[in-house]
């Protein structure tokens, strides 16, 4: 594993393991006021619309969401990480998509089946 990889899994690490506490604030010191969110039908971009969703996610998961979440599959390739994952029964499907340059997440998508799993949010 190059130290780039191992740079892009440490951040990976560290982010799930900070949403599996249920700790908006450690999830977001892996964000900057430059970072992308990328959630169907929305593009969040800085801290403060990426801090509204995490918020809005941690908040409305339902009783038992965190322990039955699970990891299918996380690759890394250098500056890049691919999570699959499932939370059944509410998230069948899960993936998020990573570039994380430097130690941060400049750039995420996510996307989730079925779709009522992803806040429904007004960013302005």
């Amino acid at each position: 594993m190059s130290p780039r990889d191992k740079q892009t899994e440490a951040t990976l690490t560290r982010h799930l393991r900070a949403f599996a506490n249920s700790s908006v604030y450690d999830v977001m010191q892996d964000y900057t006021e430059d970072s992308v969110l990328v959630i169907p039908g929305v593009q969040l971009h800085g801290l403060t619309e990426i801090r509204k969703f995490f918020t809005t996610f941690i908040e409305t998961i339902p009783a038992g969401f965190l322990e039955a979440f699970r990891i299918q599959k996380l690759e890394i390739i250098g500056e890049f990480g691919y999570l699959l994952w499932e939370a059944s029964p509410w998230v069948l499907l899960g993936t998020d998509t990573f570039f994380v340059p430097d130690g941060h997440i400049k750039m995420q998508t996510f996307a989730a089946h079925p779709l009522s799993a992803v806040p429904d949010l007004e960013v302005q």
